[in-house]
């Protein structure tokens, strides 16, 4: 558990280090997130997305994934930027996500990897679209 908790750990603080780089050097007034801190929901959803990143590339290299690195998120659990996304529908996706994430443990392959990111971008489609085109980007593509 202390491998994961460090490794989630660092892949907050570098994402949190690297986006305000770049936010620094393309606009000169503050961003909405540097005015804003971003709710916990919303700081896991990026390591989720990060790990989503890491899995790809042993899928991609036909390694199995160990479940014990990597574990489901209980991002379902924490305090969302609009409290309104907290209805019925939205943790029906969390537990479709749920589901596809543990196939993709047990299968670690293109398919279920792809499956896991279809689930993503489900919820999004409904709640929050703004990340869709850097999930899909995540996509192995059709052979």
């Amino acid at each position: 558990m202390k491998p994961f908790l460090l490794a989630l750990t660092a892949v907050l603080l570098l994402v949190a280090c690297s986006q305000t780089e770049t936010q620094k050097a393309t606009t000169s007034k503050p961003a909405k997130s540097q005015v804003e801190e971003a709710k916990p929901m919303a700081l896991m959803m990026r390591a989720i997305y990060e790990q989503s990143s890491a899995m790809r590339g042993k899928v991609e290299a036909g390694e199995a994934l160990d479940s014990s690195f990597y574990r489901f998120m209980e991002f379902h659990e924490l305090e969302p930027t609009d409290s309104t996304v907290l209805v019925k529908v939205f943790y029906e996706h969390n537990e479709d996500f749920k589901r596809a994430f543990e196939d993709l443990l047990k299968a670690s392959n293109k398919d279920s990897y792809n499956a896991m990111l279809t689930q993503c971008v489900s919820c999004h489609e409904d709640f929050c679209p703004g990340p869709i085109k850097r999930i899909n980007k995540l996509r192995f593509q059709e052979s």
